[in-house]
């Protein structure tokens, strides 16, 4: 039983990494397609969420006007969860008709803040963005042409990111895999979650989110309930710069694992296959087990730890895991660079936040209120 364990083990720790990724893939080459695209503009609603944004909040607003579409079919409206720095005053700054400065004395959440905004935007598509998100010139045009095609209810960006002072745009290992897994996903029915820095959809289908919820997970679930589709444009992204404080991305992390967990709970209808066909598969490979690979993790370790007497195998495996896992902190001290150093960084703080996202809702603590990770 051990060694049947084990292997067990070893799969699920790889599956949501490497095995669900070319399954998606070559599900995608056999039997995916394409959706229709229309150059109609529609109304549109920008709604940028911040929180203490001073610093970054001006550019935005500029990159936002400076944006290629219809004057007078763009709303820009800034959602201030209680902030308590300049960025209100910064907003009212701009004399630009088209933008509104919707603030709140208190702080709610990002989500309880939506759901009093979205009932007053007058956009016909809603896009949701960040503070410190910056958008190409063509970025809504991008996003109507995708909203052409009726099935289409939701449709997501992905994020690039830029160094400090850099002028070149970088795309790590771990998120190009997340960009090509969700666009696999899409050309076969609906995509897991959105882009919460670049993502628009229909504003009929917004439906009240509990507070606690996370946005960029559940909405796209509660359009699906609808019977639309939620896809990844892949030629849609903005760009961000990086964060280089790793607890604060760690923090990050623990906020999402955390939040995630109890969506899926209030949400668990969406693991039944027979009403929602392949995103069923596509939620519990893409979530349900990668929020799981902690455990799994450390389970193919001690069981390796423990046959490692019986076979060189196990005990190699349990050698290439604890090597894996020495990069990782070295790079995190960025005593090792390069770029195996960094996914092993990244991969090593994942799962330690999802590990702490367990912890904390499994004793029932709630991330509700946000802070930006800069």
């Amino acid at each position: 039983m051990m060694p049947a364990l084990f292997f067990t083990l070893l799969i699920l720790s790889i599956y949501p990494y490497l095995l669900f990724p070319l399954i998606t893939y070559f599900l995608a080459k056999i039997g995916g397609k394409d959706w229709a695209r229309s150059n109609t503009k529609k109304p549109i609603s920008i709604i940028i969420s911040v929180f203490n944004e001073e610093a970054v909040i001006r550019e935005k607003i500029e990159n936002t006007l400076e944006l290629q579409y219809p004057s007078d079919l763009l709303e820009i409206i800034i959602v201030s969860d209680g902030s308590t720095d300049r960025t209100d005053q910064i907003v009212t700054s701009f004399k630009d008709p088209r933008i509104k400065l919707l603030s709140f004395s208190e702080r709610k959440g990002k989500t309880a803040c939506l759901n009093q905004v979205v009932p007053s935007a007058e956009g016909e598509i809603l896009v949701f963005t960040d503070a410190n998100s910056m958008f190409l010139a063509g970025t809504l045009l991008k996003f109507t042409e995708n909203f052409g095609c009726e099935d289409i209810g939701l449709v997501t960006g992905w994020t690039k990111y830029r160094k400090p002072g850099g002028e070149k745009e970088t795309v790590g290992l771990y998120a190009l895999l997340e960009m090509l897994t969700k666009k696999a996903e899409s050309r076969i029915s609906s995509c897991v979650g959105a882009d919460g820095a670049v993502f628009g959809l229909r504003k009929d289908l917004y439906r009240p989110l509990k507070d606690n919820d996370i946005n960029d997970f559940v909405i796209p679930l509660n359009v699906i309930a609808q019977g639309k589709r939620v896809v990844l444009d892949p030629e849609l992204y903005c760009i961000e710069q990086s964060c280089d404080n790793e607890l604060k991305e760690f923090n990050r992390q623990v906020r999402i694992t955390n939040r995630t967990l109890g969506a899926i709970g209030r949400n668990i209808e969406f693991l039944n296959p027979g009403t929602y066909g392949t995103f069923s598969f596509f939620l519990l490979s893409h979530k349900v087990i990668r929020l799981l690979s902690p455990f799994f993790v450390i389970g193919t370790a001690v069981i390796g730890l423990l046959l490692a007497a019986q076979s060189l195998f196990y005990a190699g495996v349990v050698i290439a895991q604890l090597l894996f896992f020495a990069i990782g902190v070295l790079g995190s001290f960025k005593l090792m660079n390069g770029r195996l150093p960094q996914l092993c960084s990244l991969f090593l703080l994942t799962l330690a936040a999802q590990f702490v996202g367990w912890i904390r809702w499994a004793t029932g603590k709630s991330d509700t209120l946000w802070k930006p990770a800069r």
